[in-house]
């Protein structure tokens, strides 16, 4: 769902991220709330979207490899710690780097939005972004494969995936901030794991689709009834 085999070739590779997201009280800058794509990300691409602790408190976006990608982040206090967001994240599935002149049009592939609300973002890059595919080798939420894990009781819930745009359905989804049944939605996610709710450790059942996950160096206390 969020792979792609080259550069961005449309529709075929968007996708959308959808979650509830509460973060802690560490003022760590890179606390990863999704990771996905290769298990070397200085030399292949990977999705990564991380909350950046108690000091700035915002979204971080980062799409391709450490030497090459696009980089957005939402404004400072967009995302407080000890309260419940709603988070989504989009992408068109079009082309995410190669020159200069187009910068502007890379970083507008994606879409950022709390609350229901899309966000301004600060944008940043490192050779021109990135025109390499995302693979499926590693899929990770709450931890990337470098470490870099949520901390002191930040928390995710109601994850979702759709393997298209839905930027122009965030009304739906976002439902005013009241979760709510996504597979009655006109487009149902492609994945959606309730994060506990009618879960037995350590599986967290998908409920849209049959990509089940597995709780690692985690106890069943670890499914929690604090919710939005």
């Amino acid at each position: 769902t969020l792979g792609r085999v080259a550069n961005g070739s449309g529709s075929s590779d968007a996708w959308t991220i959808s979650c509830y997201f509460k973060g802690g009280t560490s003022t760590d800058s890179i606390q990863t709330i999704l990771h996905f794509g290769a298990s070397n990300m200085y030399s292949d691409g990977t999705l990564w979207l991380s909350w950046t602790g108690s000091n700035y408190q915002r979204l971080r976006l980062k799409y391709g490899t450490e030497y090459n990608y696009l980089m957005l982040r939402s404004l400072g206090s967009t995302v407080l710690s000890n309260t419940w967001h709603h988070i989504m994240v989009t992408y068109d599935g079009g082309t995410t780097g190669a020159g200069s002149g187009n910068l502007n049009n890379y970083y507008s592939r994606f879409k950022i939005f709390i609350d229901g609300v899309e966000q301004s973002t600060d944008d940043s890059h490192a050779n021109y972004g990135y025109t390499g595919d995302i693979d499926d080798t590693e899929f990770w939420i709450g931890e990337s494969s470098y470490g870099d894990y949520l901390r002191d009781n930040c928390k995710v819930d109601e994850l979702s995936l759709w393997d298209s745009d839905q930027s122009s359905n965030i009304s739906s989804i976002y439902n005013s901030g009241a979760p709510h049944d996504l597979n009655a939605l006109t487009t149902a996610p492609t994945h959606w794991w309730r994060m506990g709710d009618g879960d037995t450790y350590p599986t967290l059942t998908d409920s849209s689709g049959s990509v089940n996950l597995t709780m690692n160096s985690m106890t069943a206390a670890d499914i929690v009834s604090d919710t939005p």
